[in-house]
């Protein structure tokens, strides 16, 4: 399924993308890396015989284009030069501050004959509209497989609302059937840069790392003082989850 109920199709959108950078002869093509830039950007790459870069966390051009990507799941950081123009780049969301106030950016409207379609919808589902993207949410709370139980995962719901958060799950949590795999997040599930993630109840393991080591703050709840996420955390706290979350709720109500 590539074309969706509100008109959006990646096959219409990339060869328009692709023909306005063509006219244009623009050194790079830059897109959100989200589900629909993901779909649009590596259209466009082969459209225009273009380098691509994806999932870049940072991009310099002092002396050429160069963009920064998380590798080993966040163990490492390469910096990648494409060896000729265009390049397309797709950029994690969260990861670049947005532009000042005022700043003055040129846009220009265009158009392109559309092309036949190669797909069409056949089933459409949406979830909650008050649903938080994991991808967007400024504050996440992730529970692995330390939470005991599915019925423990409330104490997380109410620890993100307190927060104005959403929950997030380990792949863990998810593969023992007590979240859905929507709210996974790693290697497998999203990639996600919120401004604080909280790892409650979840050992670190790579794959785990590779979704969200990138997020501005972690703070860690684990029993096991060796857990592999306190290498990552930024705070860490030793003890029983299940113990700690009701207080640590307590607090934040009571200002």
């Amino acid at each position: 399924m590539v074309f969706a109920s509100d008109g959006f199709s990646p096959e219409v959108t990339s060869d328009s993308v692709a023909e306005t950078a063509r006219q244009g002869s623009f050194d790079a093509v830059v897109v959100a890396a989200t589900p629909r830039g993901k779909e649009i950007a590596p259209r466009v790459a082969v459209k225009l015989e273009a380098a691509f870069l994806g999932d870049v966390v940072a991009l310099d051009n002092s002396d050429g284009l160069k963009a920064k990507r998380s590798l080993y799941g966040g163990k490492l950081d390469g910096w990648f030069r494409a060896e000729a123009s265009p390049v397309v780049v797709t950029t994690r969301p969260k990861m670049f501050e947005p532009a000042s106030a005022g700043a003055d950016v040129a846009t220009e409207q265009t158009s392109s004959a559309e092309p036949a379609r190669k797909s069409e919808l056949v089933e459409a589902s949406t979830g909650s509209a008050d649903e938080v993207d994991l991808t967007e949410a400024d504050v996440i709370v992730s529970g692995g497989r330390g939470m005991k139980s599915p019925e423990n995962f409330k104490l997380l719901e109410e620890l993100s609302q307190a927060l104005n958060g959403v929950v997030g799950a380990s792949r863990a949590a998810v593969d023992s059937g007590w979240r859905d795999h929507a709210e996974q997040v790693g290697q497998t599930g999203k990639v996600v840069s919120p401004q604080v993630y909280f790892a409650v109840g979840i050992s670190g393991a790579i794959q785990h790392l590779a979704g969200m080591s990138t997020s501005k703050v972690i703070i860690a709840i684990n029993k096991d003082p060796e857990a592999p996420i306190f290498k990552v955390a930024d705070y860490g706290v030793v003890g029983d989850a299940i113990q700690l979350v009701p207080e640590l709720i307590k607090r934040i109500q009571n200002g």
